[in-house]
């Protein structure tokens, strides 16, 4: 848990313990103060409903202002991985954190984000994200920054049901040095019959190397039908590869390539459902890029694979909530290599703090 989100819960417990003081109900006659459950004033025995009720809407507007600061729901700007056109509130910021986890071959590594919303029309975002491959254990994990607009804002034109649209780049930060693992080299096939076949000559294929970064670009829209809202988009994706390596089992290849470039074009969409308060199903298909290592060709191919997810996000409170379901990649062997998706969201309402401060300043100036 970061500082933020300490200070946060600290300065909300405090709040809390002075609006939760034992109030008394000041008549209005002749200023004395009386306990809340007294009827009429003890020094001048005036009535005490006015005050009272006055007491009773003032705790109310106390009430809906902290709701409002810290129980609001707040819906992720994703469902599992692809992105909606929805962004976060002004300075609000959001903390993600998760990863896939099935067997060894093909478990992922702890992927993280961290987002902050722009004026309520943008947002800027931090993460880590996977590269899929033949190589390597896992997906190596890219850290990368995107930025995302709205086009068209949440209910434009005061309509409810009228599609948001938004746009976003994602770039990695910079080359990612990937590297293959003995291992996942023997439990992939391919190289282990490749292997069998030459290991009487220089051929056969000890490790892979190679150096890659990205650029995606993307659209997407969503669209509102009551308790259902659909999300689809396209992507286009710039891939670069360079400086690939291939070590053999009795000599190295020392030819550098050129760097590599290649453009695919892809999509994504997906569906949540808001099944009670507390919980929404979610479906996600999308198209995802993976590297390869080609035998024949001794390069990396550049692909797409096609990854599904479905699962549940359910909220343990309004600003806090966890997402699992089942992850399956069309480049997987069965369903044995599917994996469980596991993610947890922490929204951090920043933005409000200043608002609620005031608010709550004027509120106990206006009791004294």
């Amino acid at each position: 848990m970061g500082t933020k989100t300490i200070i946060i819960i600290i300065v909300v417990f405090l709040l809390n313990l002075a609006f939760s003081e034992t109030p008394d109900l000041v008549c209005s006659n002749c200023k004395q103060r009386n306990d809340i459950g007294n009827k009429f004033c003890s020094n001048c025995s005036e009535s005490l409903d006015d005050e009272y009720s006055a007491w009773l809407l003032q705790r109310n507007e106390q009430k809906i202002h902290e709701e409002k600061f810290i129980s609001g729901r707040v819906d992720p700007p994703r469902l599992f991985t692809i992105p909606t056109a929805r962004v976060l509130g002004s300075k609000d910021i959001s903390l993600m954190g998760g990863g896939a986890f099935g067997v060894a071959e093909v478990q992922q590594s702890f992927l993280g984000t961290i987002g902050m919303g722009l004026g309520n029309i943008a947002e800027v975002e931090f993460s880590s994200v996977g590269l899929i491959n033949n190589i390597s254990q896992g997906s190596p994990s890219v850290s990368t920054s995107a930025f995302k607009i709205q086009l068209i804002p949440e209910e434009m034109f005061g309509l409810k049901y009228f599609p948001t649209l938004a746009v976003s780049i994602r770039s990695s930060a910079d080359w990612k040095d990937v590297q293959s693992d003995w291992r996942a080299l023997n439990s992939n096939k391919a190289f282990y019959d490749y292997n069998e076949y030459t290991q009487r000559s220089e051929c056969a294929v000890s490790s892979v190397g190679y150096n890659t970064r990205f650029t995606i670009m993307y659209g997407v829209a969503t669209f509102p039908l009551g308790p259902v809202q659909i999300h689809s988009g396209l992507t286009l994706t710039d891939i670069r590869v360079k400086d690939m390596a291939v070590d053999y089992i009795w000599e190295e290849d020392n030819d550098v390539p050129e760097e590599r470039q290649k453009n695919l074009i892809g999509g994504f969409a997906g569906f949540e459902i808001e099944y009670n308060p507390q919980t929404k199903l979610m479906v996600e298909v999308k198209t995802d890029s993976k590297h390869e290592y080609n035998l024949e060709t001794k390069e990396i191919e550049l692909s797409h694979t096609y990854v599904a997810i479905g699962g549940v996000r359910f909220f343990f409170t309004k600003w806090l909530s966890i997402d699992t379901g089942v992850l399956y990649q069309t480049n997987y062997t069965g369903i044995a290599d599917s994996q469980i998706k596991l993610g947890l969201n922490l929204f951090m309402p920043t933005g409000n703090i200043p608002e609620y401060f005031k608010t709550s300043f004027n509120q106990k100036v206006r009791k004294e």
